[in-house]
């Protein structure tokens, strides 16, 4: 990391190195990235402290950024840096790891949240853009940026709390040891809807992600099987955990259900306790197979990129063997031969990048097979 000021009045030291560093970028025709990030202000901390943390955000910026790379704190809570030959890949990878390691490595050692915003900018060696348009350019990035991390924030609010819901049916008569049992659920989060009827019950549990049915013991042993039937055959009800709570027959023994049709039985004495601990598991076992569903479809993507880099790496050969094929021909046009370099230099990147692709591809499909 190239030595700077950090005061709050570095515009002018940013703006001079940026220029200097634009007049570099056109005679080696490369990409300069800028990056403008902006720290969230801090409630209710006084000048001071907000002071040293800002302090301690610089150097840990510094430290994330390239020996090459020069940072600038250019106002209170904001901060630039010069990327030198860099494209808009590498800016973005690196307000990736800014966002990621800052707040983590901040939150650490002040024990205090933190979260920050980055604007990237790459900068063509053939365009004249003056500085002005380019801060410009970079601060409309960064407030784009923070619209799209309020957006994902609100997006997840939201989803985490429609998650938090979870739905319990009780069918049945509403009996004491039910009513507690709803009562407890309440407390953990749960929507619990006690309904005798089981057209209202099935509403109350359509258009939710994940549910609970409790079929209480005074549902007839003859009705039950039909309600059974009718909760699995209705799609929007496909992921809804069935826990029947059943009577002993005068046999002294639970009268089974057709197989695959409730998930759990219980005695009907079984205990509140016992009851609640099986709806609250019922939603762990829905979340655990939600997530073994993932495997097939993700192992489907690897299988499906390893098949695209088999298929990629032969043009990428054809193109490279051509390239150096006319770079034996050339003879004078050093132009030409300069453009061809590049060329080459590029599809040996693409094939070295799509090496990596296979490497990791074969390696994840063999530690898969094994397991």
């Amino acid at each position: 990391m190239k030595k700077t000021e950090s005061g709050p009045g570095n515009m002018k030291g940013f703006i001079d190195d940026l220029k200097n560093e634009l007049v570099r970028a056109r005679e080696d025709k490369n990409r300069t990235t800028l990056l403008l990030v902006e720290l969230d202000k801090e409630k209710n901390a006084n000048k001071s402290s907000r002071e040293f943390n800002l302090e301690r955000v610089y150097k840990r910026i510094s430290e994330i950024l390239r020996n090459n790379d020069s940072l600038y704190r250019i106002a209170e809570n904001r901060f630039a840096a010069i990327l030198p030959v860099t494209y808009e890949a590498g800016g973005e990878a690196a307000a990736l790891r800014l966002k990621k390691l800052i707040p983590e490595r901040i939150s650490e050692c002040l024990n205090m949240p933190c979260s920050l915003s980055v604007g990237v900018l790459s900068v063509d060696p053939n365009e004249t853009t003056d500085h002005k348009n380019l801060l410009a350019s970079l601060e409309k990035d960064l407030f784009r940026d923070q619209e799209c991390r309020e957006l994902d924030y609100a997006l997840i609010k939201k989803e985490s709390e429609k998650e938090q819901t979870r739905h319990v049916v009780i069918l049945g008569d509403k009996l004491p040891e039910l009513d507690a049992v709803a009562s407890i659920l309440s407390l953990k989060d749960c929507e619990v809807h006690c309904i005798s009827t089981l057209e209202r019950g099935l509403n109350a549990l359509r258009g939710h992600k994940k549910g609970v049915l409790v079929v209480a013991p005074d549902i007839s042993v003859e009705s039950r099987p039909e309600t059974y039937k009718k909760i699995r055959s209705d799609r929007e009800l496909h992921d809804i955990y069935i826990i029947c709570l059943q009577k002993n027959s005068s046999m002294g023994h639970v009268i089974e259900p057709p197989s695959g049709l409730v998930d759990e039985i219980l005695p009907a004495d079984i205990g509140i306790d016992q009851i609640v601990r099986s709806v609250s598991a019922a939603f762990r076992v829905m979340d655990l197979k939600k997530e073994i569903s993932k495997i097939p479809i993700l192992l489907d993507i690897i299988n499906f990129v390893g098949c695209t880099s088999h298929q990629l790496n032969q043009p990428l050969q054809v193109i490279i063997g051509k390239i150096e094929i006319l770079l034996l021909n050339e003879m004078g046009d050093e132009d030409t031969c300069s453009m061809l370099k590049e060329i080459r230099k590029q599809a040996l990147r693409a094939a070295d990048i799509n090496q990596k692709i296979s490497r990791l591809v074969k390696h994840n499909i063999s530690t898969n097979s094994k397991i």
